[in-house]
């Protein structure tokens, strides 16, 4: 599951043509499974997936080898009673790396804190990705990517994941992209709802 923005991202950076996507509407609301949030509010993104359990926006941006994912989506974590244990628990399925020979991680920060009055983990993450689809002529792209995982105030055996990857040539992120990054953050609404 950690890998799937990846792939999405992978698959909108191989365009050279604008992806054959749905617009996502700008600052439009979606519901998944226990929360709501709205797409990143600036033209030129796509929904690149939605359903029950996530929702996933994507965005080429011009250089056409550089691309920007916006996601959210929720997912069990059972057995872990107290946020210690349920945090440590995801940290260190993140810090496995299931295809070493593709990816290099350069970092990963987690800090753990209180968002949208709930606990939370706020993290940032780098890799080199030698497996990239894009147009890059680099004999690999770099991955960064940045985000909240949060436990579910009304199902403590659930986590929301929201994140922003950013593939580019470049190991920095645009501060356009670290500001719509908080811009979409700051969208989300933890819920407890049966969403259809």
């Amino acid at each position: 599951m950690k890998y799937l923005a990846i792939l999405l991202a992978i698959g909108l950076s191989a365009c050279t043509t604008s992806p054959s996507f749905p617009t996502a509407g700008i600052n439009q609301s979606y519901e998944i499974l226990g929360a709501k949030i709205s797409s990143p509010n600036e033209p030129g993104w796509y929904l690149v997936q939605h359903n029950q359990t996530g929702v996933w926006f994507g965005k080429v941006i011009s250089s056409k080898t550089d691309s920007v994912i916006a996601s959210a989506l929720i997912f069990g974590v059972d057995g872990h009673e107290d946020d210690e244990s349920f945090f440590s628990f995801i940290i260190s399925e993140r810090e496995n790396n299931d295809d070493k020979t593709r990816f290099v991680n350069l970092g990963v920060k987690n800090t753990r804190i209180t968002f949208q009055d709930n606990s939370c983990i706020k993290y940032e993450s780098l890799a080199e990705d030698h497996a990239s689809n894009s147009s890059s002529n680099q004999p690999f792209q770099y991955l960064g990517a940045m985000g909240y995982l949060c436990r579910h105030p009304a199902n403590k055996s659930a986590a929301v994941q929201l994140e922003v990857s950013y593939r580019s040539d470049t190991k920095e992120v645009p501060s356009a992209i670290a500001q719509m990054s908080e811009q979409f953050f700051s969208t989300v609404t933890f819920v407890n709802n049966n969403v259809q």
